[in-house]
């Protein structure tokens, strides 16, 4: 497999798909649309809407089927990069190589584009499972899986105890696992499972991908850290050394100790799709992509 190419293509179908899902230029209200289109197709390496498609085939459904829910995750992600990026949060001035929201449109244009962000989401995956014919269960299990996924028990609760032990000495391990794991792992996990939801997977079977994508997602999140403590704002797009002095694996165990705990996330993800009884060589590829990434 041409993993990198494969991972090129991907993303201009994405690009394409989040284009098309959102309010078009122009409609009315003009601003809040243009902060949506502006925070949703500003660049990035939409991992997340990979992962969705990636997932679909590896069950044997077409990702086609299931791409409002792709796009649906990347609001989701937009949305709390928006947010993420507010003077009251990390008071960032850049993400993916422009201005931030918030310096474009103004704080309160840029919480409330969030907020549409965040809730145009829901509506694309309760439409998404309308149009694949899911049962009543699976719909809503799975925005109820999305909205936990967001709000104080992933996403939200995550960023609080982050802001609330940031600089602070003598975190531990365990809350840094929290912080990152719902932060960022919450969403990848949902993003994981939501499409094998939605097309009525086994709990085995979604069980698996939860594993692996629980794995991946953590992985992902210490390759971050690294990459802010290494890497620079021209070849990120967004502002370095944010998390200086913040609790995270490479504060607690040093550049080298994070790699190689992403490493062994990375095969932890692999081994949890042994029980598939399915081709998972491009999940597997793209969990390894997630470690080997230089922005």
């Amino acid at each position: 497999m041409d993993f990198a190419h494969m991972l090129e293509e991907e993303r201009a179908v994405i690009e394409r798909m989040l284009d098309a899902c959102l309010p078009p230029e122009g409609e009315f209200p003009p601003v809040i649309h243009e902060a949506i289109r502006y925070s949703a197709l500003g660049g990035g390496k939409r991992i997340r809407p990979i992962l969705a498609r990636a997932t679909a085939r590896t069950l044997g459904h077409d990702p086609e089927r299931l791409a409002k829910t792709a796009c649906a995750v990347e609001y989701v992600h937009s949305s709390s990069l928006v947010l993420d990026d507010l003077p009251s949060m990390d008071n960032a001035e850049t993400r993916r190589g422009r201005p931030t929201v918030h310096r474009a449109f103004g704080v309160a244009t840029a919480i409330l584009s969030a907020d549409a962000l965040l809730m145009h989401a829901f509506r694309l995956v309760a439409e998404n499972g309308i149009e694949v014919g899911a049962d009543g269960r699976s719909l809503a299990t799975a925005i109820s899986e999305l909205a936990t996924a967001v709000g104080s028990y992933g996403m939200v609760g995550g960023q609080h105890v982050d802001l609330e032990t940031g600089g602070l000495p003598g975190a531990t391990v365990e809350t840094v696992e929290y912080i990152q794991s719902k932060k960022t792992g919450s969403l990848f996990v949902v993003t994981g499972t939501i499409g094998a939801t939605l097309m009525g997977a086994s709990e085995e079977t979604r069980g698996a991908l939860a594993a692996y994508a629980r794995n991946v997602g953590l992985a992902y999140q210490i390759v971050d850290d690294i990459l802010d403590a290494e890497s620079d704002t021209t070849t990120l797009g967004k502002d370095v050394r944010q998390d200086a002095g913040k609790p995270t694996f490479v504060t607690l165990r040093g550049v080298g100790g994070a790699r190689s705990l992403a490493a062994q996330l990375v095969e932890d993800a692999r081994s949890a799709l042994g029980t598939l009884d399915v081709d998972t060589t491009a999940l597997e590829a793209l969990a390894g992509y997630c470690v080997d990434r230089v922005c």
